[in-house]
């Protein structure tokens, strides 16, 4: 019981933005206090407090450095997170898969087919996009669910070399890239189309 009730707080904190920005920030290698509040445009005390919640949680680990405290990501928990929240999409929406795409999803393993070195790699690029280019804070699952809604729509030359990169098997990351991206915006769509009738 215990365990669920810190996996829900987990949870909760990781739909708030701010928090996942600093994950992201420290994931990006600014990974102090000062270089966080900097880079995010935020107060030190800010960064410290928000600092405290996510090693509370242990989604970060304080790094002894020198004089300062240097943070890293908990990528065991981040991961296990991020495939749990797949895996849960994916239960929820398994009627609009065929049972040979379920049992080859399942057969070849999320780890499989989402590696970490990809999530990973994918996180710290999309912060320092999101630096560079602005745009909504997002929450955790936002991201994944966007994650996937952009894969569905890569240019096939992108995708290609994603999937070489990273060897993932084409055709199963197709189906769950399609099935996952159907969150952002299926429903919305259904009811258009419902409401143009």
């Amino acid at each position: 019981m215990r365990t669920k009730h810190k996996l829900d707080r987990i949870l909760d904190l990781l739909k708030r933005p701010a928090y996942v920005e600093l994950l992201l920030c420290i994931a990006s290698g600014r990974n102090y206090a000062t270089a966080i509040a900097r880079t995010l445009g935020k107060s030190q005390p800010t960064v410290t407090e928000q600092l405290k919640e996510l090693e509370n949680l242990e989604l970060i680990r304080p790094v002894k450095r020198d004089k300062s405290k240097k943070y890293e990501v908990n990528w065991d928990l981040l991961l296990k997170i991020f495939y749990k929240i797949v895996d849960e999409t994916i239960e929820l929406r398994k009627e609009f898969l065929l049972k040979r795409e379920r049992i080859k999803i399942r057969e070849l393993g999320l780890r499989n087919l989402i590696p970490p070195r990809l999530l990973k790699s994918f996180l710290k690029e999309y912060f320092y996009t999101l630096i560079d280019l602005g745009g909504k804070r997002k929450g955790f699952d936002e991201i994944i669910f966007s994650f996937f809604n952009a894969l569905d729509n890569l240019e096939e030359k992108e995708w290609k070399k994603l999937v070489r990169k990273f060897n993932i098997n084409e055709e199963a990351l197709s189906t769950l890239a399609h099935i996952i991206s159907f969150e952002i915006s299926a429903i919305e769509q259904v009811a258009l189309i419902n409401l143009a009738r």
